[in-house]
């Protein structure tokens, strides 16, 4: 295909969600950015249609698929929350794709959590502990937040009611050893309140806000994501 024909398709924004968060995650982001050409990616959806061996399961090997599946090249930009910009991360690995990351990481080291064996978080998911109703009643107690706590509570009830299988498929995502690294950002978009991830040793842009930022500060959080685009634009990318 010639160039000038790519150069004048309309430019696509792949978004990918983080764990137990459904594409609803980003009602009050997309409105403020590009719109001609969306893809908004529902990971239960992505995993049922693929259906992999379990044991296989990683973030680079869910980046594999997707880059297949939704055919994600160097032209598309993927936008990422939470675990979706982890994925993002390794599209671009993959693909060369755009990658901006919103309250993300590319170092799992960053997930807060007291659990990083992939057995042991298996055994806990298949043994119901992950979704009891003990830990979910701990897990909102423990919320610091109150801008977002009914946001928060909401996914919860998803954890709670999510296939087993799903969770565990998602925590492989988070936690087992990708077979690629993950590329650098273009774009790190976090705060320094979230008790989901460490911020970045990177250079990032501080919104207002926890973790869901693009929730409730989606001005703060689309102004990087514009002017990155516009770099891209002009660049002729």
């Amino acid at each position: 295909m010639p160039s000038s024909a790519v150069n004048s398709a309309p430019l696509r924004l792949i978004y990918i969600h983080g764990y137990v968060e459904d594409p609803s995650i980003f009602d009050n982001l997309i409105p403020l950015l590009p719109a001609d050409n969306v893809l908004n990616l529902n990971l239960q959806d992505e995993f049922a249609h693929w259906n992999p061996d379990d044991k296989t399961v990683n973030v680079s090997s869910l980046a594999a698929y997707l880059a297949k599946n939704h055919q994600i090249t160097a032209a598309d930009v993927v936008i990422g929350h939470s675990m979706g910009g982890y994925i993002a991360a390794n599209l671009k690995a993959q693909t060369g794709c755009g990658a901006v990351l919103i309250s993300s990481y590319t170092d799992p080291a960053k997930v807060i959590t007291p659990i990083r064996s992939v057995g042991l978080l298996k055994y806990l998911v298949n043994w119901g502990v992950i979704q009891s109703s003990g830990f979910a009643n701990y897990a909102l107690k423990k919320y610091p937040f109150d801008q977002s706590r009914t946001l928060h509570k909401g996914l919860i009830g998803n954890m709670v009611a999510q296939p087993k299988r799903f969770i565990y498929q998602q925590l492989r995502v988070l936690m087992a050893k990708p077979d690629v690294p993950p590329a650098p950002a273009d774009v790190r978009i976090h705060t320094r309140p979230d008790n989901v991830l460490r911020y970045p040793d990177e250079p990032f842009h501080e919104t207002p806000g926890d973790h869901f930022n693009l929730v409730y500060h989606p001005e703060e959080v689309a102004a990087p994501i514009l002017a990155y685009l516009a770099t891209r634009v002009q660049a002729g990318v």
